[in-house]
């Protein structure tokens, strides 16, 4: 990733990676996610999405602050949520990741991963990660 001169600018790089990575996430995913009803499923999108950006934001070298409010809009936007829906489902993300909530460290590992990947076909395997942690939740 490649730091940019001011905050500002390393805030909309970091967006503008995560929204990309997560868009070819999802986009790898069965049809019809964005509709689900389970609290698994739903939480587990959610903090893939928030360990992504989370992990690119600290790459970044932002802050908190700076990080939340990329989390919001990143999140708000790839999965058409209003602002106070992504920020109900924000306040609980910290609490999870004290508790290491598995799918919060896979979201933040397959982002970085994916943009370190050599090949093509490395990136399509980390962009797949969040396809395979649906599927052990549909197993499970």
């Amino acid at each position: 990733m490649v730091m940019h001169k001011n905050s500002e600018e390393n805030i909309e790089a970091v967006t503008k990676m995560t929204l990309l990575f997560l868009a070819e996430a999802i986009g790898l995913c069965p049809a019809g996610l964005e509709g689900s009803t389970n609290r698994d499923v739903v939480f587990a999108v959610l903090g893939f999405q928030y360990g992504a950006v989370q992990s690119a934001a600290y790459i970044a070298g932002l802050g908190k602050d700076a990080s939340a409010g990329i989390a919001k809009e990143v999140m708000g936007r790839i999965n058409g949520m209003d602002e106070k829906s992504v920020s109900k489902f924000l306040a609980l993300m910290p609490t999870l990741a004290e508790k290491e909530y598995p799918p919060i460290a896979m979201g933040g590992k397959a982002i970085i991963d994916f943009y370190n990947s050599a090949t093509d076909g490395e990136k399509l395997t980390k962009a797949c990660s969040l396809r395979e942690l649906l599927r052990q939740i549909d197993e499970a």
